[in-house]
């Protein structure tokens, strides 16, 4: 087969990649089958909070986006006995605060986090009823540079045989095992992980030191960016960006047709 279609997000899937990175394709059928395992465990919950999914090898986030739609269900049923108006903003702030996922390939952490973001965005849309993706996030710039970030912090480019062995020799070594692993690390640094240190715990301790994370503040400059219709430069939250892609071609389109009849 030369190439697997991904029916949602056309995404290719040559020989050369799937040799070189060892990228498959995951039906949504073997997510679920693999997921309904978990429910032989009578002490599993989606609902828990202490509960925290690592994907090693995310590719354009199959399994990640499917984790993460059933944790929003659940945070979301779970909390809204107690706050209906904030049960919606609680189940996405839980839900990417417990889930970390990484791959090797830089597009792929690209197109896995664009994927949460829209998902996040229409969750809350579709529980807030609110037609507008801009009228959402002004409703609470705050929140939404906290997601930006949450998400860039939590899905990110790493290796995962490398990243899980906290001996700096011993990661070397592991990372030696795969070609596809032995290259990246060849090009970038060891990037250990550590799952205690999710995006608000880091957030939490910068604030006590009276210092705003910088990551945070471009966060708030590109929704600002973004809301003003002038061009960001950020690179960090690119993600982001296709969301508001059909206004700004279509704005392109429309000057453009403007500078032909001028001229």
């Amino acid at each position: 087969m030369e190439s697997i279609i991904q029916l949602d997000n056309i995404y290719y899937r040559s020989k050369k990649r799937i040799k070189e990175l060892g990228e498959v394709f995951t039906p949504d059928s073997y997510t679920e089958a693999m997921l309904s395992l978990l429910a032989h465990d009578k002490n599993f919950s989606w609902a828990n909070e202490n509960t925290v999914f690592f994907e090693p090898c995310c590719g354009h986030g199959n399994i990640v986006l499917v984790i993460f739609s059933k944790r929003l269900e659940a945070f979301f049923y779970n909390s809204k006995r107690y706050s209906k108006n904030y049960s919606a903003f609680y189940a996405v702030a839980n839900a990417i605060n417990t889930l970390w996922a990484i791959d090797i390939d830089s597009q792929n952490i690209a197109d896995c986090r664009s994927r949460l973001f829209r998902k996040s965005l229409d969750f809350l849309k579709n529980k807030l009823k609110i037609s507008d993706y801009e009228k959402l996030i002004n409703r609470d710039k705050n929140f939404f540079a906290h997601l930006l970030c949450s998400i860039y912090w939590h899905i990110h480019e790493n290796e995962m045989l490398s990243a899980v062995e906290k001996n700096k020799k011993h990661s070397k070594l592991n990372a030696q095992k795969t070609k596809a692993s032995a290259g990246w690390l060849n090009k970038n640094k060891i990037r250990p992980l550590n799952f205690q240190l999710t995006w608000t715990a880091y957030f939490v301790q910068q604030i006590a030191k009276n210092s705003t994370p910088i990551l945070f503040k471009k966060a708030m400059k590109f929704i600002e960016d973004i809301n003003s219709n002038y061009g960001t430069k950020n690179k960090a939250f690119d993600f982001a960006k296709n969301l508001y892609g059909v206004k700004q071609n279509r704005e392109m389109d429309l000057e453009g047709r403007c500078n032909q009849i001028l001229h």
